[in-house]
């Protein structure tokens, strides 16, 4: 099979929560911009150091909204994930996942799998199933205090399984009922609902444990389970 193609789409409910989403993560940003922007067209800044300061942090605000628009267009889109088939084995994938996560957020710790993956994942677009994995892990990384919080990967019925939480949190993520994840709580922009959207378009599913807080478990389905 030389060609993949996966729609991924969108309900009229994700679409308003996207549009409420995009208003409010904007406001911040365009606040910092028009506040620096301000100081300077009012020569507020007489030192050259506070100049640049605020010229920094304006542009940084700037790429802000840019990066905010860019997740919505792309998220409003829908797009048909088709290209040439790729074959990453499962260690492979968790290699990379590894290194998006490391230049997404804190130090992430990845635990050693107790016995060797030896899987492999088919599907178009493999960079984004990466990316879409570290967006959730460090997502969820980020909204808990937690520093025994770490990363265990598994294989078992047809899927690698990215688990994240404490010993005790990844443990019940096997053991009991899946929790529904809820990619729009939490305050993580559109980058996060985007990146659930893109696991679950692969066939892939997200769950979280009973309080919906502080762990995660990823699936993506190995061999010929992904278009």
């Amino acid at each position: 099979m030389g060609q993949g193609s996966t729609r991924v789409p969108q309900t009229p409910d994700e679409a308003a929560k996207a549009l409420s989403l995009l208003v409010h993560d904007l406001r911040a940003p365009l606040s910092v911009a028009q506040g620096y922007l301000r100081l300077l067209q009012q020569n507020r800044l007489s030192a050259e150091a506070d100049r640049t300061r605020a010229i920094t942090q304006a542009m940084d605000a700037l790429g802000r909204i840019t990066r905010l628009c860019e997740d919505a267009a792309e998220f409003v889109a829908e797009p048909v994930l088709d290209g040439p088939v790729a074959t990453l084995s499962v260690p492979s994938l968790v290699e990379q996942v590894k290194q998006a996560c490391s230049a997404q957020c804190s130090p992430l710790e990845f635990i050693a799998p107790p016995a060797p993956l030896s899987g492999t994942i088919r599907g178009v677009h493999m960079d984004r199933i990466v990316q879409s994995v570290a967006v959730i892990l460090c997502a969820v990384r980020r909204s808990t205090r937690n520093d025994s919080v770490r990363v265990s990967v598994q294989e078992g019925e047809k899927e690698a399984r990215f688990l994240l939480g404490s010993d005790e949190d990844r443990a019940a993520l096997i053991a009991r009922t899946p929790m529904t994840f809820d990619p729009w709580r939490g305050g993580h922009g559109i980058a996060l609902p985007l990146a659930c959207r893109t696991i679950t378009g692969v066939g892939g599913r997200i769950w979280t444990g009973a309080d919906g807080r502080g762990s995660v478990g990823i699936a993506i389905p190995e061999e010929a389970s992904v278009p």
